[in-house]
């Protein structure tokens, strides 16, 4: 059965449609219909027809406009075009967009149904520009390796029936569990499978607070088992081909977490600290943190002891230890720090038991922490390169709408998080904002320069939806497209909407 949805502002043709075709002996399911492209967008995102039937002109979003954002977001859903229009602009932009009928109003139910009927055994013979995965395991672990577009990811979603749609996404690696703890993980209705030696599972949900308190009771499940599991959580992340960058930092804090626990912490002490503080921040601040930040950080890092009224010696040991050994082990990591650093570090090794206060645990901190930093000031123009690079991509494929973060990083050879990072603390923007900005300026340019129409403006820097494209002009610049070109011809007072 192939769903239908149908689009069209005159109520009397879409009761007509609907009423007058018998669709479910004729093999279809009408999900839906809407009277204009704003109503139907959500409507379509939810239900993902495979066939689509539209009227051209409607109010508010238009049917050009729309079959533009279905064919971005569901590229594989077919459209039929309805138009009161015989104008030959329409047709021809309607060819550009590959519908696969433009039919000229009125339209018999009759014609409608042969139409539906050529598009249906087209389809059931068609081959799909994606192969299909075999398994939902699969499109898992292509998720986690961000080597699915974003068209690729719906089409595998709706071959295995899988809802992925969230707002808010992050990734557990485990060592493997049994079977309790791994059905209590699987409670919280996880995507999940196994990777070599490690259990992954992908985590969703829509509102993010829930999100975090979720992460909190895996982190006190996970610990309090009476053998330590080693895992690492990833970062939260927003977009379904971002789970890559939450599966990258969740490898990165499992690295760390299997070398503390090869110093075998007591397994009590391993737990408290597991629930006290988060050793991704001290890796983060260890790759991005300045000198000026040093006492903050410290202060911030260490607030769950300062917080202890009775601080048992033991503790403070462990908590140091725990802090020592990420720093060794992200030294062994990284590619920036010779074996001088080691040899800073080892004598400060050495002077862990004799640390007994507060005062002297932040002064230990402070000494482990100075050398990494003032090095990481000094040689800050490191990512310089990297920025240009960034800049150098932006500048050249501004106007590829599937532009993205993951893209760039491929393109760089580094993770999309790092890249992210670096490009966010040394720009003060994000990646996306810059691209946005860019955009804008070459939107400027044109209206400024060319008499093109918005839908094709928005389509020369990028945006595939020229009324998303309106409203990020209007939020950068303070007013629309027509505002903007009338005070550049100096037609009204310049102003600002």
């Amino acid at each position: 059965m192939k769903k239908l949805f149908l689009v069209d502002d005159e109520a009397v043709i879409r009761r007509g449609i609907a009423q007058k075709i018998d669709w479910r002996q004729e093999g279809f399911i009408y999900c839906g219909d809407a009277s204009d492209g704003e109503m139907a967008l959500p409507l379509i995102e939810k239900h993902q027809p495979d066939i689509l039937i539209t009227d051209i002109k409607m109010p508010f979003m238009d049917g050009l406009t729309l079959t533009k954002i279905v064919k971005e977001k569901l590229p594989h859903t077919k459209i039929i075009i309805l138009s009161g229009h015989d104008e030959f602009e329409y047709a021809q932009q309607a060819i550009r967009l590959q519908v696969e009928e433009y039919c000229l109003k009125p339209v018999s139910s009759q014609d409608l149904l042969t139409i539906l009927r050529k598009i249906k055994k087209e389809m059931s013979i068609k081959v799909h520009p994606f192969s299909s995965l075999e398994t939902k395991e699969e499109l898992y672990e292509q998720l986690c390796k961000g080597a699915l577009t974003p068209e690729e990811i719906l089409y595998q979603a709706k071959h295995f029936q899988i809802d992925l749609m969230a707002s808010y996404y992050t990734v557990l690696v485990t060592e493997p569990l049994d079977n309790t703890v791994k059905e209590q993980l699987l409670n919280f209705q996880p995507l999940f499978f196994i990777k070599e030696t490690k259990y992954i599972f992908i985590f969703k949900y829509d509102i993010e607070q829930i999100l975090l308190q979720q992460i909190s009771k895996i982190k006190q499940l996970l610990t309090a088992q009476q053998n330590a599991i080693l895992f690492g959580l990833g970062s939260i992340e927003t977009r379904t081909e971002h789970i890559t960058i939450a599966y990258e930092t969740a490898l990165e804090a499992y690295s760390y977490s299997q070398a503390i626990q090869s110093n075998t912490l007591d397994k009590d002490m391993y737990q408290a600290l597991m629930e006290s503080f988060d050793r991704r921040e001290l890796i983060y601040f260890l790759k991005f943190g300045q000198s000026n930040q040093l006492d903050s950080f410290i202060e911030s890092y260490a607030s769950f002891v300062h917080q202890k009224n009775n601080l048992s010696r033991v503790f403070l040991y462990y908590f140091l230890l725990d802090f020592t050994i990420t720093i060794r082990h992200y030294l062994d990591e990284s590619d920036m720090y010779d074996h001088h650093f080691r040899d800073i570090i080892k004598p400060l090794e050495n002077s862990l038991h004799q640390v007994h206060t507060k005062k002297e645990m932040s002064n230990y901190m402070r000494k482990m922490l100075q050398p990494l930093l003032e090095y990481h000031d000094n040689h800050s123009s490191k990512y310089g390169k990297v920025i240009q690079q960034v800049k150098q991509i932006i500048s050249t494929k501004y106007h590829e709408s599937s532009l993205s973060l993951q893209q760039i990083a491929n393109e760089i050879n580094i993770s999309a998080s790092y890249l992210s990072n670096i490009f966010s603390k040394e720009m003060d923007q994000t990646i996306t904002e810059y691209i946005t900005k860019s955009r804008m300026e070459h939107a400027k340019e044109l209206l400024k320069t060319t008499d093109l129409k918005t839908y094709e403006i928005a389509y020369k820097v990028g945006y595939n939806d020229s009324h998303y494209f309106c409203h990020t002009f209007k939020k950068s610049t303070g007013m629309t497209t027509k505002k903007f070109k009338q005070q550049v011809l100096g037609n009204t007072t310049p102003s600002i909407t």
